[in-house]
C-alpha cells in the first residue's frame, strides 16, 4: 500500500507555491461558508415574514416568493454542505477528496429553481383566469423587506461566483429572489395605487421565464462536469498541438481533460519521446508541466511516457491538467 500512501501524501503536499495556493483557497473557502451559513438563516426569517404577509394579503407574489426563499433555504444549506465536503483531504477512498460535491449542489440548487419557476407560472395563470384580490399595501412593505434581505445576501457572495459553481447557483437563487421582491414591490403598488389586481400574476410569470433560463444555463454547466466534458474554456486540439510543440515530444494520443470541480481540471496522455535514457526525459516533463499550468490553467496531469520505437517500455509521471475528447483520446 504504499503506493497509495505517496500518491496521497503527493496530492496533498506539492511545495512551496502549491502550499501556498491550497492555503489561500482553504481561507477563501472559510469565508464563503460564513457567508453562505449567514444567507440560510436571513433566508429563514424572510420565509416567515413573507407567508403571513402573504396569507394577510390575499397575494400570489409573495407566497410564490415566500416559496422562493424556502427553497433558497435549502440551496444556501445544500451549498454550505458542499462548500464543508469539499475542503476535506483526499484519502483511500476519495483520492480527489470530494471537491465535486460543489457541482452536485449546483445541479441540485439550478433544478430546484426550475421547478420552483414552473410552478409559480402555473399558480400566476390560474390567478389570471379567476382574479383575487390582494392587498397591495402589505405587498410592498413585505415584500421590500425580502429585497434589502435578499441583495444583501447575494452582495455577500457576489465576489466568490467566477471561480465556483456552487457558490454561482446560490448567488443566482438570491438574485432571483430580490428580482422577485422588487416585482412583487411594483406590482403592489399597481394594485394599490390603479386596482389593477392581474399585475400580481403577470409580474410572477415573468419572474419564472427568467428564472427557468438562468438556472438553465447553471444545470447545463454542471452536467457537463459530472459527465466528464472537456472544459468548455478549454479547446482540445489546442491543447494537443500545444503538447506536441514542446521540444522533445514526437506525438501524443490517449489524451483525457476533465474537470474534478468548476475551478480544478484534470488530464491524462500518453506522450511519445525519442528513445532517450530516461534521465533525459526530466527537461521534457518540467516543460510540458509548465506549459500545461501557465498556458491552459491546468494543475492535475497524469502523463504517461512511451518511447516513439515499439521496443520501449512506458514511464508514468504523474502532472496536472485539463479534460478533453478527440481523435487521439483512442
Amino acid at each position: 500500500m504504499r503506493w497509495m500512501e505517496d500518491g496521497l501524501k503527493a496530492s496533498t503536499a506539492r511545495g512551496g507555491r502549491e502550499h501556498t495556493h491550497e492555503h489561500m483557497h482553504a481561507q477563501d473557502a472559510d469565508l464563503v461558508g460564513t457567508k453562505l451559513l449567514v444567507g440560510v438563516v436571513i433566508n429563514v426569517l424572510i420565509v416567515i415574514v413573507q407567508i403571513i404577509g402573504g396569507v394577510i394579503s390575499g397575494s400570489l407574489g409573495l407566497i410564490s416568493d415566500a416559496a422562493h426563499n424556502a427553497s433558497d433555504v435549502v440551496s444556501l444549506g445544500l451549498s454550505y454542505g458542499a462548500n464543508r465536503l469539499g475542503r476535506r483531504a483526499p484519502s483511500r477512498r476519495h483520492t480527489f477528496g470530494l471537491r465535486r460535491a460543489e457541482v452536485v449542489a449546483a445541479f441540485v440548487n439550478a433544478a430546484a429553481l426550475a421547478t420552483v419557476a414552473v410552478w409559480v407560472a402555473i399558480e400566476a395563470a390560474q390567478r389570471l383566469v379567476s382574479p383575487i384580490a390582494v392587498e397591495g399595501m402589505t405587498m410592498m412593505v413585505v415584500a421590500g423587506v425580502g429585497l434589502v434581505a435578499n441583495a444583501g445576501s447575494a452582495l455577500l457572495l457576489r465576489r466568490h461566483t467566477h471561480e465556483d459553481l456552487n457558490v454561482r447557483s446560490a448567488f443566482l437563487h438570491l438574485v432571483a429572489d430580490a428580482l422577485t421582491s422588487l416585482c412583487v414591490v411594483i406590482s403592489g403598488f399597481a394594485v394599490w395605487a390603479f386596482g389593477f389586481d392581474a399585475a400580481d400574476a403577470l409580474v410572477s410569470i415573468a419572474i419564472a421565464v427568467w428564472m427557468v433560463r438562468e438556472a438553465w444555463g447553471i444545470v447545463r454547466a454542471s452536467a457537463h462536469i459530472l459527465v466528464e466534458g472537456v472544459p468548455e474554456h478549454l479547446d482540445y486540439e489546442e491543447i494537443a498541438s500545444a503538447m506536441e510543440a514542446v521540444v522533445g515530444v514526437v506525438s501524443v494520443h490517449a489524451l483525457h481533460v476533465w474537470s474534478i470541480s468548476s475551478r480544478e481540471h484534470a488530464l491524462s496522455a500518453h506522450v511519445e519521446v525519442a528513445d532517450d535514457r530516461l534521465s533525459d526525459l526530466s527537461a521534457t516533463v518540467r516543460e510540458l508541466k509548465r506549459m500545461l499550468r501557465e498556458r491552459f490553467g491546468i494543475e492535475h496531469a497524469t502523463l504517461e511516457m512511451e518511447c516513439a520505437s515499439s521496443g520501449c517500455a512506458g514511464v508514468v509521471y504523474t502532472v496536472e491538467t485539463d479534460d478533453s475528447q478527440r481523435d487521439r483520446s483512442r
